[in-house]
């Protein structure tokens, strides 16, 4: 379980690709450097995939969402755990939901009931127990 999708997805919300001058690993806003920067790399990817492709489908390449996806790798895992404290634990399409990139995942959600939206409720429920728990609440 990611229970720091929420705090993922609502920064998704907050910040939006621009230039990074003034955000530093090390100030006490590194969620935002990190999503400043996700998004900037999509921004980037989308540019170079419109230079090869004309939509963003391609019957060879599929759809631009899935090959960012792929793109995912280490830096992605230890740039979100620096941020959010924790390595991203769900399919890579829930992270790529959030700079809105078509995605083969698309069409099989159309049958399913609101998993991004699940995922977030269930983050907040698994803190929210862990603090009862723990007794931190």
């Amino acid at each position: 379980m990611d229970w720091t999708f929420d705090y993922f997805m609502e920064d998704a919300r907050a910040y939006h690709e621009t230039p990074c001058k003034g955000i530093y690993p090390d100030s006490s806003d590194y969620r935002k450097y990190f999503m400043v920067t996700f998004k900037n790399r999509a921004r980037d990817f989308k540019a170079k995939w419109l230079k090869n492709h004309p939509y963003l489908y391609d019957k060879y390449d599929g759809y631009i969402g899935d090959a960012f996806g792929r793109t995912l790798t280490d830096w992605f895992s230890d740039f979100y755990k620096d941020a959010y404290g924790q390595r991203p634990h769900l399919p890579t399409w829930f992270y790529v939901h959030a700079v809105g990139f078509p995605q083969r995942e698309d069409t099989a959600r159309l049958f399913c009931a609101d998993p991004i939206e699940a995922a977030e409720d269930d983050a907040k429920a698994a803190r929210a127990a862990f603090e009862r728990e723990e007794g931190i609440a």
